[in-house]
């Protein structure tokens, strides 16, 4: 077993009761893993988690946080999807999303991106209506 003090503070984060549902994580993964047509065995090469690690989250575990970082990224997966919202769910800042999105596009430069944020966030702000 490991001593809690040699956990990191992210893999502390991960495991704690902090509203990520593993479970549905592993599901989606699940769904993923079966659309894509490959074995477990090929999706721990891929991505370096250890199979020991997918059998575990198969099982109920956790990932720690490294895990989850590359299992969503090949997956394509948002692991912030997969927290439970409290009561007063905090809302998504649209441009923010909209930056993102732009600038993971792989058929856009940075430039066009960058060029297509400025207009979108231009009418945005022209059309947005402000609420308290």
């Amino acid at each position: 077993m490991v001593p809690s003090n040699s956990i990191s503070p992210s893999d502390k984060w991960i495991r704690k009761d902090n509203g990520f549902d593993a479970e549905a994580f592993y599901g989606a993964l699940a769904r993923v893993v079966q659309a894509r047509k490959v074995p477990w065995r090929q999706v721990a090469r891929e991505t370096g988690v250890t199979p020991s690690t997918l059998s575990r989250m198969a099982h109920g575990r956790r990932p720690d946080a490294a895990s989850l970082a590359v299992l969503s990224a090949w997956a394509g997966l948002n692991p912030a999807d997969f927290v439970k919202k409290p009561a007063r769910e905090q809302r998504r800042e649209p441009m923010a999303a909209i930056s993102t999105l732009l600038k993971s596009d792989p058929d856009l430069t940075a430039e066009e991106a960058a060029a297509l944020e400025q207009i979108v966030r231009l009418a945005y702000t022209r059309f947005r209506r402000h609420r308290p």
